[in-house]
């Protein structure tokens, strides 16, 4: 008896066969191929065929207009070094080209193709956009993006060490940051639940939230992110 399963894995076998003679398709020319192959099958035709399909491109299995299928798409040595990069150091074009020593075209066209069949995703923080693993946790971009940056670290091991609430003068000074530079950041970090702020006089202070700080860098390190 065929399955849907069974059914779905003979169109995929011939759509990888189709794809070895003729890299780019269209979903019409593809369908009347397999129908062509499948005469002696009852359970598949034109119409279910072309449902199958449908369905494929709709999960991002298959995409029209490319020779790539997902299952191969990281086959490629580059592509699969981009994308575990990106699972371990979400970054933009330019820190992957670094990383990776490749081109701004070359970069282009992988990260396109990692897109297109949701490997990875993409988020606008700061004027930058920032690539993702795709199935990582939306709600902690911030977090990771921020936490990557060195004034940020510089902030929270300062926060950290010495376990006490510092003004911003005096973090600027110890940092020897620029005063708005840090204001901004502690004000990132505040709006990230990562410090809390207490009144002194008319001054703010700022405290490193130690309980908080650990459980988010944790949750990174055993990769829940």
């Amino acid at each position: 008896m065929s399955t849907p399963d069974n059914l779905q894995s003979i169109v995929c076998n011939l759509i990888k066969e189709y794809l070895k003679k003729k890299p780019f398709f269209s979903i019409e020319d593809i369908v009347v191929f397999i129908s062509n192959r499948v005469r002696a099958n009852p359970n598949l035709n034109k119409n279910s065929i072309e449902i199958i399909i449908k369905n494929l491109v709709k999960k991002r299995v298959l995409i029209p207009g490319t020779k790539l299928m997902k299952n191969n798409i990281i086959e490629h040595p580059i592509r699969n070094e981009i994308y575990n990069y990106i699972r371990k150091n979400p970054s933009n074009i330019n820190d992957i080209m670094k990383a990776i020593k490749i081109g701004s075209n070359q970069a282009l066209w992988h990260l396109s193709c990692l897109e297109k069949f949701r490997f990875t995703r993409s988020k606008k923080i700061e004027n930058q956009r920032i690539i993702f693993d795709y199935d990582s946790n939306t709600d902690l971009d911030e977090l990771y993006y921020y936490l990557k940056q060195d004034i940020v670290r510089d902030i929270i091991t300062l926060l950290k060490d010495e376990n006490t609430s510092f003004k911003i003068t005096e973090i600027a000074t110890n940092l020897k940051r620029n005063y708005n530079t840090v204001k901004k950041y502690l004000e990132i970090l505040k709006n990230l639940n990562l410090i809390t702020v207490e009144k002194d006089k008319k001054r703010n202070l700022f405290r490193l939230d130690l309980e908080k700080y650990e459980k988010i860098t944790k949750s990174i390190i055993d990769g829940e992110i």
